[in-house]
């Protein structure tokens, strides 16, 4: 039998997928897999797990554990995160525009990035205070649950939209204010594109509020996220309006910095 080209590339792209959805299984939670429950979680058989496992660890992305063969991240994730960032500089933009806003505001900041599924925090800034908000820079971000996940979802394209309620399957409730419906999420959506932020309170965590702000990039398109997490118990409806106001000036301006151009409605607001 002759293999078509096609087939050819079917057949390559069917791997990359395997082997980048090994990848996504790694988190804070679970950093180490046994082969066993790697081939389980991934849903997989061990022969098609070890086999991609053996590509990954010749490039660098996976390594394992000389004594309890457990796999875990390579070093070559950290090369490509420094050449990411060397290349094309958010972490050194944005670290400074949080840091401002924070003193602003009180409260801490962060900003995130969509990761596939979940949003990724990539810079926080914190308040010299003893009650604040901690951020776990390793905790992955639920999209329908968090200000930084709606304010996303709000402004992106929609296939990225139908491709993420696609992947949720069924919202997971944290707490008794995460949106639970598909209809609920996209009624939200569409509430955050008139008003420009995000708000999300106590929806995933039982006294944080979250509002946030979208950065786009040179095309228009949402890029990445910028966010205040604040102590549910001392916001004020008049503190929640200045947060928003400070919050959507810090994503204009960190639009601007990245060479983005925001639309005219964010503008207008502020």
């Amino acid at each position: 039998m002759i293999e078509s080209n096609a087939s050819r590339s079917n057949a390559t792209t069917k791997t990359i997928g395997k082997a980048l959805h090994l990848l996504g299984l790694f988190s804070p939670e679970t950093p180490e897999y046994g082969l066993s429950d790697f081939s389980r979680a991934a849903q997989m058989d061990k022969a098609t797990t070890v086999r991609i496992l053996a590509s990954l660890m010749t490039g660098g992305l996976v390594e394992q554990h000389p004594e309890t063969k457990r796999y875990r991240l390579g070093i070559a994730v950290l090369h490509l995160a420094r050449i990411r960032e060397a290349s094309f500089p958010m972490i050194a933009v944005l670290q400074p525009i949080l840091e401002r806003l924070t003193l602003e505001v009180g409260e801490s900041t962060h900003a995130c990035l969509f990761s596939g599924r979940h949003m990724m925090t990539i810079a926080i800034a914190e308040p010299h205070r003893s009650t604040r908000v901690f951020i776990d820079p390793a905790q992955p971000l639920p999209v329908h649950a968090t200000a930084s996940g709606l304010v996303f979802l709000a402004f992106a394209d929609q296939p990225a939209v139908n491709d993420v309620l696609r992947q949720l399957r069924a919202l997971e409730a944290y707490t008794d204010e995460t949106v639970r419906s598909e209809e609920d999420l996209l009624r939200r959506l569409s509430e955050i594109r008139n008003s420009g932020c995000a708000k999300s309170s106590r929806s995933f965590e039982d006294d944080v509020t979250g509002i946030a702000a979208p950065i786009f990039d040179w095309h228009g398109k949402v890029q990445a996220t910028i966010s205040a997490a604040c102590v549910s118990t001392r916001m004020t409806p008049k503190l929640e309006r200045e947060i928003e106001s400070a919050v959507l000036n810090a994503a204009i301006v960190a639009t601007r910095e990245m060479g983005g151009a925001p639309p005219e409605i964010f503008v207008n607001k502020n």
